[in-house]
């Protein structure tokens, strides 16, 4: 297995390598994204398994909204949150995608390939990240199409709540951002105080300073 672990290493640096020199941005040793526009970013996620015998690489595709996770930062106390540009806002995985090709074969990889085969097989992953997965990336690159999309997740929490919660204020609904949030937080006073009470706060100042 610890031969895998090194495979592994190995791996993940490859498609990071070719990923980038497919044009992604490349802002840490195993993170890379691309600016869409105002803030919207397509994210990158290689899952990776170690078995026995293989190395399999799942990729996830999806986006990092800088201002949503500006405000999901707010949450401080039991769960605290510190902005991170290598977290998704939302994602999926990349095979789910109706874009790619039926029966397309799965990342794996083991010690018995060759460099090249290893070299190829990671900038497959690149090529479909640029062409399917920037497509879907943009496709969803606004706050109206994300909003349906973090609300379909809400109950799972892992802080969809909090994105949709900022999702609606930044789409001007600071009304239902309100409504939702107060609600919510009574359904999930434990997990949901640390963004909701700073989060209420702010929103309460800003009605207040628009009311004449």
């Amino acid at each position: 297995m610890s031969s895998n672990l090194q495979l592994k290493k190995m791996i993940r640096l490859k498609c990071f390598d070719a990923l980038e020199l497919r044009g992604f941005k490349r802002f840490r040793k195993e993170c890379v994204d691309w600016l869409i526009h105002d803030g919207f970013l397509c994210w990158i996620g290689l899952n990776t398994a170690v078995y026995p015998d293989r190395v399999e690489i799942i990729p996830f595709v999806g986006l990092h909204v800088i201002p949503i996770e500006k405000l999901f930062a707010l949450k401080v106390g039991k769960y605290p949150v510190k902005y991170d540009r290598s977290i998704a806002t939302y994602s999926v995985n990349l095979g789910s995608l109706e874009a790619i090709t039926p029966g397309e074969r799965a990342f794996a990889f083991n010690s018995q390939q060759s460099q090249n085969f290893i070299e190829s097989e990671c900038k497959r992953l690149a090529e479909l990240y640029f062409t399917v997965g920037l497509s879907y990336a943009c496709s969803i690159a606004n706050y109206e199409a994300l909003l349906p999309l973090l609300q379909e997740n809400i109950e799972t929490l892992g802080g969809y709540p909090e994105r949709f919660a900022a999702c609606l204020y930044l789409l001007e609904k600071k009304q239902e951002a309100y409504e939702f949030t107060k609600n919510f937080l009574i359904r999930q006073p434990d997990y949901f105080e640390g963004f909701a009470n700073p989060f209420l706060e702010k929103i309460t100042k800003e009605i207040r300073a628009v009311r004449p």
